[in-house]
């Protein structure tokens, strides 16, 4: 009902605020109904084909969302370099196919890896391992979180 139509039978003394409540409600559990079921919901206007309103199929909808994906791992990993991180000290790790493998970081490095403010991630192309900042790993994890290696979460 609209309000117009229920202001109208309200002041002609058809329906009072009981009824219309009611009205609404079931209105409302209707378009619920359907909506859950998959049915469109009720539209002012019909939405044809080739309107750039309709909904996408699933796959693109999935594609879409990978390639945004991609595309911000992407920009995280270009601000990612952290400078003079080499160094002597072997700092070993487990890496996405269950190996153990080793990284040469310097003693600040390793100190702050243990802290929690540099963490071990994997590169964009998945094939090898680089030393990131706090904020960099989070902002990964974010995206996929399988990509985070080792990450301290408390800090000391």
């Amino acid at each position: 009902m609209s309000h117009n139509l229920l202001d109208a039978l309200k002041s002609a003394g058809l329906a009072d605020a009981k009824k219309a409540r009611r009205a609404e409600q079931e209105k409302k559990q209707t378009e619920h109904k359907n909506l859950k079921r998959g049915a469109a919901a009720p539209t002012a206007e019909p939405v044809s084909p080739s309107s750039p309103k309709s909904p996408e199929p699933k796959g693109v909808a999935i594609e879409n969302a990978e390639l945004q994906a991609r595309e911000r791992l992407q920009a995280i990993y270009r601000q990612a370099a952290l400078p003079n991180t080499a160094g002597r000290k072997k700092f070993y790790y487990q890496t996405l196919e269950n190996d153990i493998d080793c990284m040469m970081i310097s003693d600040v490095a390793s100190a702050l890896l243990e802290r929690g403010k540099y963490a071990i991630v994997a590169n964009a192309a998945m094939d090898d391992y680089i030393l990131v900042s706090r904020a960099t790993a989070l902002a990964i994890e974010a995206v996929d979180k399988k990509r985070v290696i080792v990450f301290r979460r408390q800090e000391t």
